[in-house]
């Protein structure tokens, strides 16, 4: 069978009993991992106050006999201005892993990378600009301001400092072969090196101009999927660690015609060029045991929306732990991965597109933009209680509701949530209001939940994503579906300090656990006669 062959048989069949054709034409969030696109929720090379900066490493997997074309791209968090791109060549059974880390004389996060697979342009052993090098020798590569400094200042901070927390996405551009250039025999490792990535490097050089400056479909087939990532959040200073796995898209080019092999430099390909040169983008939405069908692109809606409908989520569910005798600490990372196609100015202008409601812009002056979304918080602790039962000390949040803290005595504001990728702490309002910085991962884009009640310091947490005080919902698709929600992704994550170890001695522990979800979805009566069951 061609690609995607078990998970494509296993749809199809269920599929076939709802009456859902042309599967072959449908992105979808792969369960089992694989993908053509895989989106990494957070990177951070922040310091959680510690010690030394945190670091991010990494990896992408290519479980295929075919050579593969990738674009890595990095984006920051406030707003996924992109802070770094490049192209990574893999042979057949290929990994390629890289580092993300922060020196201490440095605002910016970097790059290093001690893999042999060929990337364009060049990073391992290249001592060309903007590259620099380690004391050891050792090159790498430092990320940029460019997209969100000077002319191009979107409101937010213009620093380098700005790049040092996001996440990062990698997209496949296309499998890689041998029919004119030989490129995939160019790229295959012999002996654990790749046999010449000086010719896929000149492949892109403008003068005199390469085979892929004339014409990249050169050597290079439509994207067959078969990658897998993940990323390990790494504290030196605590001596932990956490990882967690890459969410996958596969269909996201599924018509056998098209590739996206753009040049290295360029911001193609991105979320929105999924379908390449479809008129349309159709989504496979798994809710509840139902398989609906979602397509986008033609009338008020988009393709990218039909992206954001995989990651569509009314509720997102996790746990937390506060204090106790294992002194814990918890940080959500909760991430947007497509927020920047419906609140960047520069791509919707001045006027957001749902199911986010108001673009990216300065707020009380430059460098502190921001783009908000009303969310709800439900807190619960591990025996059924809730901020409903709150008495005495607690009073002073009205009603006993939850806010992002510090709240204001005899004040309730909405909650928000403010950035395409963003952390949720819990901490008491003292520490929130002491230092900002979240606890577990350092981060500078950090709300707090002041749980207020000792009983509800261990518990879980519902985030609406579609509150009554501000409904969110994404356009129509072709077929009349309304997701509510917004498109989300992200985890929980916890350290715990054991002081009884041994006599004398701490031992530290982190655990990370991937959100859960819940989908809402409505479809349009046609002829505006009321809501039907999506299907």
């Amino acid at each position: 069978m061609k690609r995607n062959s078990l998970t494509t048989a296993v749809v199809a069949g269920i599929a076939g009993t709802v009456g859902i054709a042309n599967l072959a034409s449908a992105v979808n969030l792969n369960p089992d991992g694989l993908g053509q696109v895989l989106i990494y929720p957070y990177y951070t090379v922040n310091s959680n106050g510690s010690g030394e900066n945190l670091q991010t490493l990494f990896s992408v997997v290519n479980t295929t006999d075919q050579g593969k074309a990738i674009k890595v791209r990095f984006v920051e968090g406030y707003n996924s201005r992109e802070v770094r791109d490049f192209h990574v060549y893999l042979s057949p059974f290929d990994v390629w892993t890289a580092n993300l880390f922060k020196l201490p004389d440095q605002d910016q996060a970097n790059l290093l990378t001690n893999d042999n697979s060929c990337t364009v342009p060049r990073i391992k052993g290249s001592t060309q600009a903007p590259l620099q090098q380690l004391p050891d020798g050792r090159s790498y590569l430092p990320f940029t301001n460019s997209l969100f400094a000077g002319s191009n200042n979107d409101g937010g901070p213009a620093g380098l400092a700005r790049t040092r927390e996001g996440h990062f996405e990698i997209i496949e551009m296309g499998t890689v072969t041998n029919e004119e250039e030989g490129s995939l025999d160019a790229i295959t490792h012999f002996n654990g090196v790749p046999d010449n990535c000086g010719q896929v490097v000149a492949a892109w050089v403008a003068s005199p101009p390469g085979y892929w400056v004339a014409d990249p479909n050169v050597d290079i087939e439509p994207p067959t999927g078969g990658l897998f990532g993940s990323a390990l959040l790494l504290d030196l200073s605590n001596g932990t660690s956490a990882g967690y796995s890459a969410d996958a898209i596969d269909g996201f080019i599924s018509n056998g015609l098209d590739n996206l092999h753009a040049p290295p430099g360029n911001t193609d390909p991105s979320l929105i060029s999924v379908g390449a040169s479809d008129p349309t983008a159709t989504a496979f939405v798994f809710d509840n045991g139902r398989l609906i069908q979602a397509t986008y692109g033609s009338g008020a809606g988009r393709k990218i929306d039909a992206v954001s409908a995989l990651f569509a989520q009314d509720n997102i569910f996790n746990e937390y732990v506060l204090g106790g005798g294992a002194s814990a600490t918890t940080d959500w990372v909760v991430t947007f991965p497509t927020k920047r196609f419906y609140v960047d100015q520069t791509v919707v202008g001045p006027t957001a597109i749902a199911p986010f409601v108001e673009v990216f812009k300065a707020y009380s002056g430059a460098g502190t933009g921001e783009s908000k979304v009303e969310v709800g918080l439900f807190p619960f602790d591990r025996e059924e209680g809730n901020p409903s039962a709150c008495t005495g000390s607690d009073a002073d949040n009205p009603n006993c509701g939850v806010c992002f803290s510090p709240c204001d005595p005899g004040q309730f504001d909405p909650p928000v949530l403010r950035y395409e990728a963003q952390i949720v702490s819990f901490q008491t309002a003292a520490d929130f209001t002491a230092d900002r910085t979240s606890p577990v991962l350092g981060s500078q884009l950090a709300s707090n939940v002041d749980v207020r009640a000792d009983f509800l310091n261990e518990g879980w947490l519902r985030i609406a994503l579609n509150p009554s005080s501000e409904l969110h919902q994404m356009n129509a698709s072709t077929e009349g579906e309304v997701f509510d929600g917004l498109p989300a992704t992200g985890f929980a994550i916890t350290n715990y300090v054991n002081a009884n170890a041994a006599p004398g001695m701490l031992a530290n522990y982190t655990g990370l656990w991937r959100h859960k979800g819940s989908r809402s979805c409505a479809a349009i009566a046609p002829g505006g006669g009321g809501a039907l069951a999506c299907s």
